[in-house]
């Protein structure tokens, strides 16, 4: 698949002397490049017959070969930039990202900021001056927070977690997942101590409705 490459080249080539781009870009831009083209490669496919299943093919490959969401948002935007200049110069007659809709990066709190989250939580919680129902509900959001950050589950798992998944003395959380399928995930003490007392009476799940903070 020559082809393939000297179409990519020419791209990169434009890169460099057309909008300047730095050399960290150009090496940067020039493994994305290579990771697309092995793969399709490995399919046979050309440029000019790459469809909008190839290229959410490659995406799903990517995320099973474990890279990260960033990784996979610039590769994307690198298909996009490929593409949308090969028609630019009349060198391929269509585009397959052009009904992609955008990735979007997830919001990812520092580590500064999720333990200021945590502080404000539990300084709430202890504070009798907002009252007993805002008090407990306030508890009952530092648990959700303290469980979230202590194992990793989704936030839709936490909110429908049982009031005795966390059994007395241990440090393990039964938590049910897609599919109803059951796994063990650890927890350390703090989040142990938090979801104890967080728990209201005559409620079958730790974390019901609790205000914002």
């Amino acid at each position: 698949m020559g082809i393939n490459h000297r179409l990519a080249q020419l791209w990169l080539d434009a890169l460099a002397t057309e909008l300047r781009a730095a050399a960290g870009t150009i090496e940067t831009y020039t493994d994305d490049l290579n990771c697309y083209l092995a793969w399709l490669g490995e399919k046979s496919i050309g440029l000019e017959d790459v469809g909008l299943e190839h290229v959410r093919d490659y995406i799903a490959a990517l995320d099973q070969r474990g890279y990260a969401g960033s990784t996979i948002a610039r590769r994307i935007t690198v298909i996009r930039n490929l593409h949308r200049f090969l028609i630019a110069e009349e060198l391929g007659s269509r585009d397959p990202t052009s009904t992609m809709l955008a990735m979007k990066r997830p919001f990812v709190l520092s580590i500064a900021e999720t333990e200021a989250l945590l502080e404000t939580a539990h300084t709430l919680a202890a504070d009798p001056s907002v009252g007993l129902y805002r008090q407990a509900g306030y508890a009952r959001r530092a648990a959700l927070f303290e469980t979230l950050c202590a194992s990793g589950m989704r936030i839709s798992e936490a909110l429908s977690l049982l009031s005795d998944a966390a059994s007395p003395g241990t440090c393990m959380l039964m938590v049910r997942g897609k599919g109803d399928k059951q796994r063990l995930v650890p927890l350390h003490e703090r989040a142990i101590e938090t979801i104890k007392q967080s728990r209201p009476s005559g409620s079958s799940t730790p974390f019901a409705t609790a205000p914002s903070l």
